[in-house]
């Protein structure tokens, strides 16, 4: 069986694992669970041109490569094979928002409204400070870094 070519790419790995998540999401029967990831495709420039509701009613038209090429550029990327071409060891904001929706978090961790209100509460009493969209957790337990 030959190697992926995602092996050796911490990065690379991460995000294709979720893209499948997102892909999965997507085709859904749920909307709970298909409408977010349907509206992560459209703003990350895959299916712009539908509605929402049209998109929905198609959705097992997504395939694993729409959803890789949104998960590229949600991380900064223009396209799937920048990310594969990515060594460095810095992970892209968007991988701890990844990392955030697929973990089953310990407690105690402090969220927030903003990032403002995070990072000056992080000044005071510590942990790291993940940013979530508009939101941000500040995790307890873990030192900053």
């Amino acid at each position: 069986m030959p190697a992926s070519p995602t092996n050796d790419l911490p990065f690379a790995r991460l995000a294709r694992r979720e893209a499948k998540r997102l892909c999965k999401a997507a085709r859904s029967d749920t909307l709970t669970e298909a409408l977010p990831a349907l509206r992560r495709l459209r703003a990350a420039g895959q299916f712009d041109k539908h509605p929402l509701s049209a998109l929905h009613r198609q959705r097992d038209r997504v395939q694993l490569k729409h959803c890789l090429s949104a998960v590229a550029r949600e991380s900064g990327f223009d396209d799937w094979p920048a990310v594969l071409t990515h060594h460095g060891t810095t992970l892209p904001a968007a991988a701890m928002g990844w990392q955030l929706r697929a973990a089953d978090l310990p407690y105690p961790n402090r969220w927030f409204s903003s990032h403002a209100e995070a990072q000056a509460w992080q000044a005071e009493n510590g942990g790291r400070l993940v940013p979530y969209g508009a939101q941000a957790v500040v995790l307890v337990d873990v030192p900053a870094g």
